[in-house]
C-alpha cells in the first residue's frame, strides 16, 4: 500500500506540473526552438552526459574501496553497470530502480556485508551527487555576485548541502545504534540486524577523491546544460550553473515521476527570472537535456540486451 500510494503521489505531482507547463508555455514553438539546436551541440550534449555516466562508475569503485570492499569488479564491468542503472533510472519511475540494481549485483563485493554493504554504498555515492549539484550551485552564485535573489538559491544550496551529508553520517550512526535496539519486536531486530552489517569507512582519502569526483561527475552535467542553453541564448558557463544544478536535483524530489515536470519549472522560472529568457525557450532547453539522458539511457538498455545471460 505504501509503494503504491508512492507511485500515486509521484504520478499527481508529475501530472500537476505537467499541465501547469501545458498551460503556460506556447508548446508549438517550444518544440520549433527544441529542433532549431543544432544537431552537433545535441550530440556534444549527450557525450558530456555518457562521460558523467563513465567518471560516476569510476566514483563508485573509489567509494567501494573507502568503504573495504574486497571483492571490487574491474572498471569495465563497473561502467557498464552503471549505463545499464541509468537506463532503469531514466525510463522507470522512482528514479532509483537502477541504483538498487547495482547494489545487489555487486553483493559479493563485501564478504561480510553483502548486498547490505552494496547498497549502502550506492546510497552515499548518491547522496554525494547530490552534494556535487549544490556544490556547483555555489560555484555559480560565487562566480555571478550581481545575480538577483541570491538568498533563496544560498538556501537551496544549503539545504541540499545539509541533505546529502546528513545521508551520509546515517550510515555511521546507524551502525552504532543498531547494537543497542532491543531484540523485540522482530522488525525492530532486523533493523539491528541489517545496522550491523552496514559498511565502515577505511580509506578517508579514497573518500576525499570519491568527493571530489562527485563534483566532476556533476560538472559534466552541467556542462551539457550549458551548451544547449547556449545555442538558444546567450548564457555563460557560469550563469547556467545557478539553473542546471537545481534542475537536476529535482531527480531526488519523491512527488515526481524522475523529476519531469518540476525539471522542466526550475528551467521555465529561474532562466525567465534571471535571464529574461522567453518560457518556450527555457522548456525547450530542459527538454534537450532530458533527451540526452534518454539516448543515453537506450545506450544502457542495449548494453544489458547485447550481453548473453547466465543462467546460473
Amino acid at each position: 500500500m505504501k509503494r503504491r500510494l508512492g507511485l500515486v503521489v509521484r504520478v499527481l505531482g508529475t501530472a500537476a506540473a505537467l499541465a501547469w507547463i501545458a498551460t503556460h508555455v506556447d508548446l508549438g514553438d517550444a518544440r520549433d526552438k527544441l529542433v532549431a539546436i543544432p544537431a552537433a551541440t545535441f550530440a556534444l550534449a549527450v557525450a558530456l552526459v555518457a562521460a558523467n555516466v563513465v567518471a560516476g562508475a569510476v566514483r563508485w569503485r573509489v567509494l567501494l574501496r573507502a568503504y573495504g570492499a574486497t571483492q571490487i569488479p574491474g572498471l569495465p564491468t563497473l561502467v557498464r553497470l552503471y549505463f545499464v542503472a541509468f537506463f532503469y533510472n531514466n525510463y522507470l519511475p522512482g528514479a532509483v530502480a537502477g541504483d538498487v540494481g547495482r547494489g545487489v549485483v555487486t553483493r559479493d563485493a563485501f564478504a561480510d556485508e553483502g548486498a547490505t554493504g552494496a547498497l549502502a554504498v550506492v546510497l552515499v555515492e548518491r547522496a554525494l551527487g547530490l552534494f556535487g549539484l549544490f556544490a556547483l550551485l555555489a560555484v555559480g552564485l560565487v562566480a555571478t555576485p550581481d545575480v538577483a535573489d541570491r538568498g533563496t538559491l544560498w538556501g537551496w544550496t544549503a539545504l541540499g548541502t545539509a541533505f546529502s551529508a546528513a545521508l551520509v553520517v546515517a550510515i555511521p550512526l546507524a551502525r552504532r545504534i543498531g547494537p543497542r535496539l532491543p531484540a523485540r519486536p522482530r522488525v525492530v531486530a532486523k533493523l539491528a540486524s541489517i545496522a550491523g552489517k552496514l559498511p565502515a569507512l577505511r580509506d578517508g582519502r579514497a573518500f576525499a577523491g570519491a568527493i571530489a569526483l562527485s563534483v566532476a561527475t556533476q560538472a559534466l552535467v552541467a556542462a551539457a546544460g550549458w551548451v544547449l542553453l547556449a545555442a538558444l541564448a546567450p548564457i555563460g558557463p557560469a550563469a547556467s550553473l545557478l539553473v542546471v544544478p537545481l534542475a537536476a536535483a529535482t531527480t531526488f524530489l519523491p512527488i515526481t515521476v524522475g523529476g519531469a515536470g518540476a525539471r522542466e519549472g526550475v528551467y521555465i522560472g529561474l532562466c525567465g527570472q534571471l535571464f529574461g529568457m522567453p518560457r518556450a525557450d527555457a522548456l525547450a532547453a530542459s527538454l534537450g537535456l532530458w533527451l540526452a539522458h534518454l539516448a543515453v539511457g537506450a545506450a544502457g538498455g542495449v548494453a544489458q540486451l547485447a550481453r548473453p545471460r547466465n543462467p546460473a
